[in-house]
């Protein structure tokens, strides 16, 4: 008599001869060809609801079903919500995700492929988006455009819409996926609710739904190797939250109960996880059947994962590099040291945001992993270019939050919307006409203030706790990175470059690495090759007598091209020389190097501009060039004599 298996007692449905992959087409074709019928009947009597049919949010049966991951992000469409749509598109439709050197494009309900330039990251008059990642853990064995448009279909049957989606399949992970964005309007123009249940749930139990009805229920070694992989992983997982949940003062005790298969199994997958959180030094076995977890459990198995990511990143940008790294470094922001080199890599750190890193090559041979805030701020940078790191402190304190701390104050720690108002105008704040404006500003700071628990709403009214600007001088503490360009020209690019670069500005640091890897071979190639190119130019590499000529040549070139588009003379101006007319403008080189020009009727002139900001144009100003040789600016005052 065959050995009992300890599965044998579960409810099994499990289909022995799943279908061949050549049938999966035609298959899923024909689920979603019903549910489009279910759909039509649904939506014209539901009509548009926020919720979801009930059975969506239920599982039937989750151990034997196949898993499917899905994460959700809404996105508002204001200014930043639609650059950070548009660099999201762009990102979903890179290079390098494709199956079998294949790239695939975007698709929808109705076309398995949609040209580029037909797509739109956004819908006009939308107030938001929804971004969707869908990873069924067995996408190998199905074929995923089909399997996206069938849970659409049935997306769209549960919420009694005709949704107006888009989707893309990637392949560049372990496990395929597929992102989809599902727009803010229905394709009747209707604004689209979804319910917070139906996200967080019953998506992900119709994903599984539909991969358990293709390929069957999980056989019992699928079941074992997928806990298995759990067990093992260096991040937090599902097996993770289940201890925290039954752990009593970080301690969780395991005593053998129950006798169903189901129970075994739950009891043997948490002790499997806890040998191995043990062998991570992240729990402690206390006797046979009783551990203690880690007081920050959650923090250092998010750290583990966060620099398991990295290191992967690091090991994949140095596939790029003619010769290997000597180092992979995660750049610490906390030490803040200063870093410049060579852009590697760059992307998105995580799918569902905007949120980036860039991978740069230094000096010395290594490759340094950075995290930064968004990427829409750095497309003027991208793989190749000359970059430093630095590290700034974002101030979280807004003009909004002065103005209700300050109302707050006064009204014994409780801001009510009705006065707030009144208040407002009478405080020269705000004009009636302005208003509105005013009161829906504050109204969403205060929204986002309560996200981070710094104020709480109290019926119609908020409570502001007194020492609401210094707790968020607190936060504008935490320090971030920050990449800055230090010449728009590529390396190669720089060799002959009339002006200065970055070659220049380091020539004698190149070399103090005897013994070059990675990037720095690169560098040091590349300088000697300046250098070259400087001594048939007469000038000595690395002097700053060549800097300075460097910049001469680069400001007479900029001058020539101001001259031919506006017919003016160039004044240069020597030591204790000065010039004054109006504000023309601040002007960039291709070192990176900001003028602000200044003219009057006849002339022109410029010197250096470091400020971030510009005067305004036609602001009388003054320039000059004093006796120590260094350069000054001076605003005018309008109708005044200086």
């Amino acid at each position: 008599m065959p050995k009992k298996s300890g599965f044998d007692d579960l409810p099994l449905s499990i289909r022995l001869n799943p279908k061949r992959q050549k049938d999966q087409v035609a298959s899923l074709r024909k689920v979603r060809l019903s549910n489009a019928k279910s759909n039509r009947g649904s939506a014209k009597n539901r009509g548009p609801i926020r919720g979801a049919s009930a059975p969506a949010t239920r599982s039937k049966n989750p151990l034997l079903s196949r898993r499917v991951t899905v994460k959700a992000r809404v996105v508002k469409m204001t200014s930043y919500g639609v650059g950070a749509a548009k660099l999201h598109l762009r990102y979903l439709d890179r290079e390098g995700t494709e199956k079998d050197q294949k790239k695939e494009g975007f698709y929808d309900q109705e076309r398995s492929e949609i040209s580029r330039k037909d797509i739109n990251a956004i819908k006009e008059g939308e107030p938001h988006q929804f971004r969707f990642i869908v990873s069924p853990e067995d996408a190998e064995r199905l074929n995923l455009t089909e399997y996206t448009k069938s849970l659409m279909s049935q997306m769209e049957s549960d919420l009694g819409r005709e949704l107006d989606w888009k989707a893309i399949n990637h392949y560049n992970t372990d496990n395929p996926h597929t992102h989809v964005v599902v727009h803010g309007l229905d394709k009747k123009g209707k604004e689209l609710f979804i319910d917070k249940e139906y996200i967080s749930n019953g998506l992900r139990n119709r994903a599984s739904e539909l991969v358990t009805q293709e390929l069957g229920h999980r056989m019992e070694h699928e079941i074992k190797t997928s806990l298995q992989k759990e067990i093992k992983t260096k991040a937090l997982t599902r097996i993770d939250y289940q201890l925290i949940d039954k752990a009593v003062d970080q301690k969780i005790e395991l005593k053998p109960y129950g006798d169903t298969p189901a129970v075994r199994l739950q009891r043997s997958t948490m002790i499997g996880r806890l040998t191995e959180l043990e062998r991570m030094g992240l729990a402690e076995k206390l006797g046979s059947n009783q551990w203690r977890l880690h007081d920050n459990l959650k923090q250092k198995l998010n750290s583990l994962n966060y620099y398991s990511e990295a290191v992967s990143r690091l090991q994949a940008a140095e596939k790029n590099l003619a010769t290997p790294a000597n180092d992979h470094l995660v750049y610490d922001v906390q030490s803040e040291e200063k870093l410049d080199g060579i852009v590697v890599d760059r992307g998105i750190r995580n799918e569902m945001s905007d949120k980036g890193y860039f991978i740069v090559g230094d000096r010395q041979g290594a490759l340094n992993y950075i995290e930064v805030g968004s990427l829409n701020q750095y497309e003027n940078i991208p793989i190749n270019s000359i970059v430093s790191v630095q590290v700034e402190s974002q101030s979280w304190v807004r003009k909004s939050d002065r103005n209700i701390s300050d109302y707050a104050q006064s009204h014994a720690g409780k801001l009510k919307p009705k006065s707030f108002g009144e208040w407002a105008v009478s405080h020269g704040k705000v004009s009636h006409g302005k208003l509105s404006d005013f009161i829906n500003t504050h109204e969403k700071r205060l929204q986002t203030l309560k996200r981070y628990d710094l104020v709480q709403k109290a019926g119609e009214n908020w409570e502001i706790p007194n020492n609401l600007i210094d707790q968020l001088e607190q936060k504008s503490a935490n320090p971030r990175a920050a990449i800055k360009l230090q010449h728009s020209l590529r390396l190669d690019e720089q060799v002959s470059y009339k002006g200065r670069t970055y070659l220049d500005n380091h020539y004698h640091e190149f070399f103090d690495n005897k013994n070059p890897d990675g990037i720095s071979i690169k560098l040091n190639n590349s300088a000697r090759l300046r250098a070259q190119w400087l001594q048939k130019q007469g000038l000595e590499a690395g002097t700053q007598t060549s800097r300075n000529v460097l910049d001469s040549l680069e400001r007479n070139t900029l001058a020539d091209a101001i001259h031919n588009k506006t017919g003016l003379s160039f004044k240069s101006l020597s030591k204790n020389e000065s010039f004054e007319g109006e504000a023309v403008g601040v002007v960039a080189t291709k070192s990176v190097r900001r003028y602000i020009v200044i003219a009057n009727e006849k002339e022109f002139s410029m010197v250096p501009w470091k400020s971030p900001y510009s005067p305004e144009k036609g602001q009388p100003m003054a320039i000059g060039i004093n006796q120590q040789g260094r350069t000054w600016t001076k605003q005018i005052q309008r109708g005044l004599e200086r």
